[in-house]
């Protein structure tokens, strides 16, 4: 029977009921007493005949119908319905134009498109059918049938496009006719990456996947290629669609793979943990020094990254292998260094503790370089943030508790002992490129360095903490002097100058702000019971000065001028109190002078009084002769020199402002005898050139 030809038969339905079933265009239909019951696709209906008695079962749409019909109408709808693939009659029933001289264009379209439908489904259902009944070998031969089909089915859509661009009104015609082609072609693309996933050549032997010989290149080379194409087949099956899943076939293979990558995976693991395993006790028994196992490890690291996607759990007992195995090697290499270098500052000159703690960083950075390198390439730990730092800290357990206690030990060793760790760790941890990202050397460097600035930290504190204790021990000196704290900030300032010469300065000058301040402080409060407090300030703040102008830091320039206008003002109040009025009694001579002129009285008409005659004023200079003035002046000296300290070096500074200051009241005094005295030849015992030349003298005698 030719498809399109119409079929109707009449059947028994349920309670006996007359009905009529019959085939058009394509579908199904039930139908009583001229209305329609039910309709299904024609592809989507199965019958057969009930295996007792004659009625007819009919399956549609998951519900099955029990009709009763004649022998001869029970045979044409089981041909009509029967499964399978059509014939080439059929498909040449289905392309042919029985009426090619038809003059109705618009309704021979119509027909061809029905036509065109009904060749699509019958045309995906017998390829569905032929793929789920005999798995991979039996699509293979309806692949090679469909080829052959399909170039006929080519041909005939040639023919159909001719016929169709005759007709005046055939465009809808030729649109379908094009997506029936397309139809067919996706499906044969469909059908043809089917079969090659099936049939991949390195997944050939999938049971043996699972003995695999890692010993050899070319072995390795083998197992390789297999484990991309399982996981590249397996990627595959996990994207196919819910449409090919359905396909016995396809979830077989699924299956079959999925076995051989849980044997590949647990082979792969058990000969890379034999190996760690292997060379991590040649390394702990000293055979081999840490790092050299790394290239004969290198060979496996595409096992390794490719275990990491097929089995998450093996991979990372692996990395526990590999942390246990050398951690213990790590740790004890690091202790040696330590131990090496702690003997080393021990046997050396404190100046020289810097090159032992540098040889150690550097070695400790070097293995932390090969280690994290070697361990994100071979167990591919740059697919995980955070997994390589974790991973760190499993390796070097022991890490920056050694370089922490070697620190310490530099720090008990010499007073700069932190400083000289701080600035080689500093300079070491911030001399990377900042695109390196982050890197285990860097972190330990930066611990290391955080160990020595607190150390150098609690050093500064302590010496701030011991300002105090140098002033009650100045107490009991006979001259207070400079106090201990100030040369202490001096040769502190000269080493670290030194340390931190090609390093960061911004924690020295922190260090020096904060002892400046805790000195010009402590020397503010500070007291001695036999050296003047004018004497205490001027020495400690002009020492000070020059210390903090000497460092020539920014910083500290508000400190500087501090200190620099405490030292002024005590050697301003010191010459004050310790010279006073040589010539006393000539000083309150003219004090009443000046008050006489003040009152009214007219300088040249002073004289006139009894009080202030020349007479008067002659008797007061005859009280003051040139050697009494001299031998003032060396009691004087020798005051000073009782008060000032050597170390302070300030005998001479304050002797000339001595000076400056008589010359000054000798002047005064001078300017006021020419201007009451006019004409009468007084004068003191001593020139301006004398005064300069008495004190010269009496410094030179001292």
């Amino acid at each position: 029977m030719r498809p399109e030809e119409e079929l109707s038969v009449e059947v028994e339905g349920a309670g006996g009921r007359a009905q009529r079933l019959g085939a058009e265009g394509g579908a199904l239909v039930l139908s009583e007493g001229g209305a329609r019951l039910r309709c299904w696709p024609l592809h989507a209906v199965r019958l057969k005949p009930e295996p007792q008695g004659g009625a007819l079962l009919l399956e549609a749409g998951g519900e099955v119908l029990t009709l009763g019909c004649a022998p001869d109408a029970r045979a044409a709808l089981l041909a009509l319905a029967a499964p399978g693939a059509p014939s080439d009659a059929a498909l040449a029933a289905l392309l042919e134009d029985a009426e090619p001289d038809e003059a109705d264009a618009e309704r021979r379209v119509r027909r061809l498109a029905e036509r065109l439908a009904r060749l699509d489904a019958l045309n995906v259902a017998g390829m569905l059918a032929a793929a789920t009944e005999g798995g991979g070998a039996r699509l293979a031969e309806r692949l090679d049938a469909g080829g052959a089909a399909g170039a006929a089915l080519s041909a005939r859509l040639a023919r159909l496009e001719a016929l169709t661009r005759a007709a005046p009104a055939a465009l809808h015609a030729r649109s379908g006719a094009a997506r029936a082609d397309a139809a067919a072609r996706a499906l044969l693309a469909e059908l043809g990456e089917l079969y090659a996933w099936l049939d991949h050549p390195a997944l050939a032997d999938l049971d043996a996947l699972g003995e695999v010989s890692l010993g050899s290149a070319e072995g390795r080379a083998r197992a390789l290629a297999a484990a991309e194409a399982l996981s590249g087949a397996l990627e595959a099956g996990e994207r196919a669609g819910e449409a090919r899943l359905r396909l016995g076939a396809v979830r077989e293979r699924l299956r079959r793979l999925a076995r051989a990558r849980d044997a590949l995976a647990a082979a792969l693991a058990r000969h890379l943990n034999n190996a760690l395993v292997h060379l991590g006790n040649e390394a702990t028994a000293g055979a081999a020094r840490p790092g050299a196992h790394h290239a004969e490890l290198a060979p496996y690291a595409p096992f390794a990254r490719w275990l990491r996607r097929g089995d998450a759990r093996a991979h990372a007992a692996l990395l526990r292998v590999y942390c246990a195995a050398w951690a213990r090697v790590h740790e004890r290499a690091v202790r040696a260094w330590a131990e090496r270098a702690r003997a080393e500052l021990a046997a050396g000159p404190p100046e020289r503790a810097a090159e032992p703690l540098d040889a150690v960083l550097a070695d400790a950075e070097a293995l932390l370089d090969a280690e994290q390198d070697f361990c994100v390439r071979f167990f591919a730990l740059d697919e995980e943030r955070g997994a390589a730092r974790r991973l760190a800290g499993e390796l070097f357990p022991a890490l920056e508790a050694e370089l922490a206690a070697l620190v310490a030990a530099a720090e008990r060793r010499d007073a700069y002992g932190a400083m000289r760790a701080l600035a080689v760790a500093g300079r070491r941890a911030l001399g990377g490129d900042e695109a390196e990202g982050e890197r285990w050397a860097r972190a330990a460097l930066a611990a290391v360095a955080v160990a020595a600035k607190r150390g150098a930290d609690r050093a500064v504190a302590e010496r701030l903490a011991a300002m105090p204790d140098a002033v009650r021990a100045a107490a009991r000196r006979p001259k207070c002097g400079v106090l201990s704290f100030i040369p202490e900030l001096e040769e502190m300032s000269a080493v670290c100058e030194d340390i931190f010469a090609r390093g960061r300065r911004a924690d020295l000058d922190r260090w020096y702000l904060s002892l400046g301040t805790g000195a010009l402080r402590t020397v503010q409060q500070a007291t001695h019971p036999r050296t003047p407090r004018a004497v205490l300030l001027m020495e400690n703040c002009h020492r000070l000065h020059a210390c903090v102008s000497a460092l020539r830091v920014p910083a500290l320039e508000p400190l500087r001028r501090e200190a620099r206008a405490r030292y002024a003002e005590a050697l301003r109040q010191y010459v004050t109190q310790q010279f006073g009025r040589p010539l006393e009694k000539l000083a309150t001579f003219f004090e009443g002078v000046g008050e006489a002129v003040a009152a009214g009285v007219r300088e040249d008409e002073v004289c006139f009084r009894a009080a202030y005659s020349k007479h008067e004023l002659r008797r007061v200079l005859a009280l003051y002769p040139a050697p009494e003035v001299r031998r003032a002046l060396h009691r004087l000296y020798r005051t000073v020199d009782k008060h000032l300290s050597d170390e302070g070096g300030l005998l001479q500074v304050v002797w000339r402002a001595m000076q400056e200051e008589f010359i000054a009241q000798h002047v005064a005094l001078q300017a006021r005898i020419a201007a009451c005295y006019p004409g009468a030849g007084l004068a003191l015992p001593l020139s301006t050139q004398d005064i300069l030349d008495a004190f010269s003298d009496i410094a030179r005698e001292h």
